[in-house]
């Protein structure tokens, strides 16, 4: 939640840093592309999309190999309600659009020019990260501590790896903290809007809808969780127009879930035969460790912050071999995860307190 009163130093300093480790991800590849912005969204030169992107602007820098999923935000940020051409160039239309509020907010401030979308998303990506990154501080501090909440977020792989990539984490990540601040402090009608917004940025998360209606009927409050039921409304009208428009439901493309756990097997097999080897294999059992512990203070279930992350966790463990192998995607995939773990496992009093500021 954005606090009333300007944030402290260390709140912005914590964005500052966050963002300069963005551009530094960012700069060698800026470098090799001559600086142009165009090479962030990682459209690959092969398809019929890098034929659309050079098509509309003969100096896109598009990529093969190494294309990424930046590319379909960049194709919403042109073709933002999937009724121009654009569209028909996806892997995966449907479910590309069954996330479309990152590549909106692309076309928003590039007023709709598609030159100008790489650099649109560009500073949606970093601002959302300065924004995450400040709040966590800001949060942090408010709850007596020192405020490393933030250097969390700076030091967030999933996320400063999306930030560099154009993808939606940085932004979902200040909707999904904002949400449960707001929720937590009883300011409702930011709360609900944020909610709202969430699954439109990355559809799991409508999982915090979930955990905001189980505590509001656990504590009795029926009546408030009835208008948060409403916060669903908006993604729903969007999906069903989606899936009108597109002749699919956002679900019919997604390949990212399977059975609990196969997935993280196949991804320590992967990097136990890989060349990082033992560096990879520790990286990934530390993280799936740490997950875990938190996973297990989360049972408490002492806050809409608990819940959350138990959601989200389920989903974590149920991700499927294609976001786990490759190191950078689990990352990526678990980034919600690790966004929440000072405010699960505390490092100083080792209890979890609301996010009030």
């Amino acid at each position: 939640m954005v606090p009333r009163r300007r944030p402290p130093g260390r709140a912005l300093a914590c964005g500052a840093l966050a963002v300069a480790v963005a551009v530094a991800v960012m700069a060698p590849t800026l470098r090799s592309a001559g600086w142009s912005l165009t090479i962030l969204p990682r459209v690959d030169s092969t398809t019929r999309l890098g034929a659309s992107a050079r098509s509309l602007d003969p100096g896109f820098r598009t990529v093969h190999p190494g294309a990424y999923d930046g590319q379909f935000y960049w194709g919403i940020a042109v073709d933002p309600l999937a009724t121009g051409a654009v569209h028909h160039d996806f892997d995966k239309a449907s479910y590309r659009y069954g996330h479309p509020l990152y590549g909106w907010l692309g076309w928003i401030l590039s007023a709709g020019q598609a030159r100008a979308a790489a650099a649109a998303l560009a500073i949606v990506g970093l601002a959302s990260l300065f924004a995450v990154a400040t709040l966590a501080t800001t949060l942090g501090l408010a709850r007596g501590g020192s405020g490393w909440q933030g250097v969390v977020v700076a030091l967030n792989p999933g996320l400063i790896s999306s930030a560099a990539h154009d993808l939606a984490e940085p932004l979902a990540a200040f909707l999904l903290l904002g949400a449960l601040a707001a929720h937590e402090r009883g300011r409702r009608a930011f709360a609900w809007i944020l909610l709202a917004l969430l699954p439109l940025a990355k559809e799991p998360l409508l999982l915090v809808l979930g955990a905001v209606l189980v505590w509001e009927v656990v504590r009795g409050q029926r009546a408030a969780a009835g208008i948060y039921l409403t916060a669903a409304l908006p993604a729903l009208a969007w999906w069903v127009y989606a899936r009108v428009q597109l002749g699919a439901w956002f679900t019919t493309g997604d390949t990212a879930l399977g059975s609990p756990f196969v997935g993280w097997w196949r991804g320590l097999s992967a990097a136990a035969t890989s060349a990082v080897n033992d560096t990879g294999v520790a990286a990934l059992i530390v993280l799936i460790a740490l997950l875990l512990v938190a996973a297990a203070r989360a049972l408490r279930l002492r806050s809409t912050v608990d819940y959350t992350y138990l959601g989200l966790a389920a989903v974590a463990a149920c991700l499927a071999p294609n976001a786990t192998v490759a190191f950078t995607t689990a990352l990526r995939n678990t980034a919600f995860l690790v966004l929440l773990l000072p405010f699960v496992l505390p490092a100083s009093t080792l209890e979890s307190v609301p996010l009030k500021v």
